[in-house]
């Protein structure tokens, strides 16, 4: 059987042990057990002739002289790499973001800085640290030309992301954000705009490649419902008072038919606050902790704990959101050097547990190839596995061999 040793970023050996075979050397499809990871063959004497395709006929030699029929699968050094996923940033830029000031680096004796101010520090630390292991883009909601106004003027969002995304995106993103500085940010809060734009441009992308968005925000999203002056007392009310139900019906959209997961941070939420904008505040009617517990629970990667969000309260625990969500979305996809022979027969280890091949990556626990019915040039790791990926950093892949006869 084949041992393949796969970790992140990193120079890998291949150990191959004797596999049994059948009287001709063969696997039930006719096909030589044992294979390198390339080079050409050995020209063993079991009638298979030499060529380019990487496989070893070593046949083994009894005491009394007559062969085996093992094969000795070789060993052979070489590099995997995990394909880097897509991912959207999806940040909110809305008034609040600016308005707002927190204790940024948990530390009373220092000068508390604005929520953007955070975001912008988070931001530029985590495309940059991630810049080769994740092709990143950015939306923001509302866009910049965004106004401070009581109606539609406040929920302009771009109907394409600023920044698409792309390989070693980091400095593009960090040149599209506001100044960290900046005393001043407009508009509302119409978070399924953004995330909608973001998902377009991810739909566009190649859908073999894992894709997922990262949504920032500080509030309850608005901008969903036009204006009723039946209800309301004056142009714009709806907008800005009412809670936008359709953000997580988009996100589970995405998640269950195309499996696109959304990830959630909020900032500076308040889990005691209850609901919060009655009146005509500019603000959604909502209970924003709830709300967005609904949308990461839609998104598919909800937190076991009270908060399914990852609920950042100063800088340090955004900075540790941001890095624990890259950690968890590099990819687990992860192509094959070359095909195995026997596919019913590869098992996968992670840190001592063997996780079953499945049938259905979005909803089950364990691995699929990544082309059910062929080529089988690379596996996936889903649901809980692909989180032991993360977090144990290798994995290993065993080629097995039917049993002999």
């Amino acid at each position: 059987m084949r041992r393949l040793r796969f970790g992140l970023g990193l120079g890998l050996t291949v150990v191959s042990t004797g596999c049994p075979s059948g009287d001709d050397g063969n696997d039930p499809a006719g096909m030589p057990t044992g294979i390198t990871a390339g080079g050409s063959s050995s020209g063993g004497d079991d009638g298979v002739p030499d060529d380019d395709a990487g496989i070893t006929t070593d046949n083994q030699t009894a005491d009394d002289g007559t062969s085996t029929g093992e094969m000795n699968c070789g060993e052979e050094n070489f590099l995997l790499e995990a394909v880097p996923p897509n991912v959207m940033l999806v940040l909110d830029r809305s008034g609040s973001m600016a308005d707002n000031f927190w204790d940024g680096d948990n530390n009373a004796a220092t000068a508390d800085v604005t929520r953007w101010n955070s975001l912008f520090n988070v931001v530029d630390s985590v495309v940059t640290s991630f810049n080769t292991d994740i092709n990143f883009g950015a939306q923001y909601f509302p866009s910049d030309s965004a106004q401070d106004a009581y109606g539609a003027p406040a929920c302009m969002v771009d109907v394409s992301p600023e920044v698409p995304v792309d390989i070693m995106n980091a400095e593009a993103i960090l040149a599209s954000l506001a100044p960290a500085d900046i005393g001043d940010l407009m508009g509302a809060t119409p978070a399924t705009a953004g995330v909608e734009s973001a998902l377009a441009h991810l739909r566009s992308l190649d859908p073999d490649v894992d894709r997922f968005v990262i949504l920032v925000t500080d509030g309850a999203a608005n901008c969903g419902a036009d204006s009723d002056l039946s209800t309301c007392p004056a142009v714009g009310c709806e907008l800005m008072e009412t809670y936008d139900d359709r953000l997580p019906q988009v996100v589970a959209e995405a998640f269950d038919d195309e499996g696109i997961p959304t990830l959630v941070v909020g900032i500076d939420v308040n889990p005691t606050a209850g609901v919060q904008g009655v009146g005509n505040d500019g603000q959604p009617e909502a209970d924003t902790y709830l709300r967005l517990n609904d949308v990461a629970v839609a998104g598919g990667r909800p937190l076991d704990d009270a908060a399914k969000f990852f609920n950042a309260q100063n800088e340090l625990e955004l900075q540790s959101a941001l890095d624990q969500i890259a950690g968890q979305v590099v990819s687990c996809t992860l192509p094959l050097a070359d095909e195995p022979l026997s596919p019913a027969f590869v098992e996968i280890e992670i840190a001592g547990m063997l996780w079953d091949r499945i049938d259905d990556c979005p909803t089950e626990d364990g691995w699929v190839f990544t082309n059910p019915d062929g080529p089988y040039d690379a596996i996936e790791l889903c649901g809980a596995a692909c989180t032991a990926l993360a977090e144990q950093g290798a994995l290993d892949v065993t080629f097995g061999c039917p049993p002999s006869g």
